[in-house]
């Protein structure tokens, strides 16, 4: 079990990105295709995939493994624009006045993660899927592989039990076996 979560967050970090699109038309030519220079240069553009972060987002080159971070406090169009490359368009985006930390905005995206705005950049996010973090901790873990990898520790909330690990945080189900969400930074959490 000790090496479940970094085998989970390789497996979970490659399912985190969208399927090429391989449709084509009738005699094989897609008559939305690029030209063939155009397809080359997509073809070289690294494959970026996104891994929670204490500090923001990392984002991990999969061929070579690089990482750049997005950190908090970035712009919410820089950050937007970044992660809608990877992610795809968000599934939602709104506002909410009465937060803890006053007013935000955010966007959800297909594949769990929500990220939150203050009036001052990327503020926070949440993830309820299976994106993870560097060392393989993800939202779709359970609390035999938690404890596994060191998080004994959970304390009863109004919203559930509650759990760190480092500086994430992290909620679990109701019945306390499965993990909710995890999360950084600000959030609308009502307590």
């Amino acid at each position: 079990m000790r090496h479940a979560l970094p085998m989970l967050a390789a497996l979970a970090l490659a399912a985190c990105q969208p399927a090429a699109d391989e449709t084509q038309a009738p005699g094989g030519n897609d008559p939305s295709s690029q030209s063939a220079e155009g397809a080359q240069v997509a073809s070289d553009a690294p494959i970026q995939l996104i891994a929670l972060d204490p500090e923001g987002l990392r984002l991990v080159d999969e061929a070579t493994g690089s990482t750049r971070l997005v950190p908090f406090g970035s712009p919410e169009d820089e950050v937007l624009t970044t992660l809608t490359a990877i992610a795809g368009v968000p599934i939602e985006r709104g506002e909410m006045d009465e937060c803890g930390p006053g007013p935000l905005t955010f966007a959800e995206f297909t594949n769990g993660l929500r990220l939150w705005f203050s009036q001052t950049g990327f503020s926070g996010w949440e993830s309820t899927g299976e994106l993870t973090t560097m060392d393989g901790l993800s939202a779709a873990a359970n609390r035999a592989e938690l404890e596994a990898a060191g998080i004994t520790e959970f304390t009863r909330d109004t919203l559930e039990d509650e759990f760190q690990a480092g500086d994430i945080y992290g909620m679990m189900e109701p019945e306390g076996q499965e993990v909710a969400l995890l999360y950084v930074g600000d959030n609308c959490f009502m307590r």
